[in-house]
């Protein structure tokens, strides 16, 4: 004899499913395209559909999808905060252990990297060196031009197709869940922006969270992310309108209030921020999380000089591998103290202050 599963759950375990989801996230217009809820779904009926989630087929009513989900309200069934216990909290960009700036000494990574080269050199380590199996980044997809991708990477040159910076939307969450289900690694490194990492611990520590997914993550890398942005609009309306080859791009940044577009060491476009922001994810509104306060490492560009990286350590996790890399040689460093934070500090502050819902680690159910 089957089992019924009724309108309210598995078992009648009372959750929240997918049409609450589509209601409360999706068609409010919160959803950042993490990737979690299409994960984590059983049955695989939600997919993408316009850098969304849509629904495919007949919803069982398991609520995973629900619980996973950044903007949903966060239930630890055990303290989150147990992974900072040895650091400082500050009122602005949360847990922190120590402040550097750092790059890479690998020639190959720093002509990859976006700044200093510390995500793909940590990843890169953590790989070799047997401490995870693969990880997760967010690489290029091969159908549409510079469209981010997320990947599953084993090797250095799976990481290396992952380096620099990408500001429209990757639903990273989604190769968590391939990595465990189609490759069987137990033991991953995962890379995100805030509102992913919120994700992830949620898999970890909700009280219905999807353990299955979040146990195997030894350690997450978290970027400073202060908006993203619709590929369609950003890309092939808006430059597209400007005349340019989308074919052609090399690389983007976000660096001085202008948003930078080159093709090979040709600057393509150089334009203020507030011309493209109309094209932004409104999402984004809803989260105070610049410098994702949840990942083990933070890292962005701001406060460090060109081609150094910030990197704010929060937990012992983050600590021991930031600390491996110096040892053997692979970053090289400079210490900083808060103080030196200014410019990360003051866009935080701005980010927490004009979201319209609570920062990480404050929300509660």
């Amino acid at each position: 004899m089957g089992i019924r599963i009724k309108p309210d759950g598995v078992l009648g375990l009372k959750v929240k499913i997918w049409g609450h989801l589509f209601m409360e996230v999706v068609r409010a217009d919160k959803c950042s395209f993490c990737g979690a809820c299409i994960g984590v779904c059983p049955v695989k009926v939600i997919d993408e559909k316009d850098e969304k989630p849509n629904i495919t087929g007949r919803c069982i009513g398991c609520g995973f999808c629900y619980a996973q989900c950044p903007h949903t309200p966060f239930n630890p069934k055990s303290d989150v905060s147990k992974l900072f216990e040895s650091s400082f909290k500050h009122d602005v960009i949360g847990y922190v252990k120590g402040v550097y700036s750092a790059r890479s000494t690998d020639p190959e990574v720093l002509k990859c990297a976006q700044d200093g080269g510390v995500v793909s050199t940590l990843l890169i380590y953590a790989i070799e060196s047997g401490f995870i199996d693969c990880a997760i980044g967010s690489g290029l997809s091969s159908k549409e031009p510079f469209k981010p991708e997320p990947i599953v990477a084993f090797n250095k040159n799976d990481i290396l197709s992952c380096a620099g910076s990408k500001y429209t939307a990757s639903p990273n969450l989604r190769a968590l869940t391939v990595a465990v289900d189609e490759f069987e690694a137990n033991s991953i490194g995962f890379v995100g922006v805030g509102c992913q990492i919120t994700g992830l611990r949620k898999m970890q520590y909700h009280d219905y969270g999807a353990l299955k997914y979040g146990l195997p993550v030894k350690f997450a890398i978290g970027l400073f992310c202060s908006k993203t942005f619709y590929y369609s609009s950003l890309f092939k309306n808006y430059l597209v309108s400007k005349g340019i080859d989308i074919n052609k791009i090399t690389k983007t940044e976000i660096t001085g209030g202008k948003f930078i577009v080159k093709s090979g060491d040709e600057t393509v476009l150089s334009t203020s921020l507030k011309e493209i922001e109309g094209y932004g994810r409104k999402s984004c509104e809803y989260c105070g999380d610049f410098t994702a306060e949840l990942a083990d490492i933070s890292v962005g560009n701001l406060d460090s000089p060109n081609g150094w990286t910030t990197v704010i350590v929060r937990s012992n996790v983050g600590e021991k591998l930031f600390r491996e890399c110096i040892e053997k040689g692979v970053l090289e460093y400079k210490e900083m103290k808060i103080e030196d934070l200014k410019l990360t500090i003051k866009i935080a502050n701005n980010k927490r202050k004009k979201a319209t819902q609570p920062a990480v680690g404050s929300s509660t159910s």
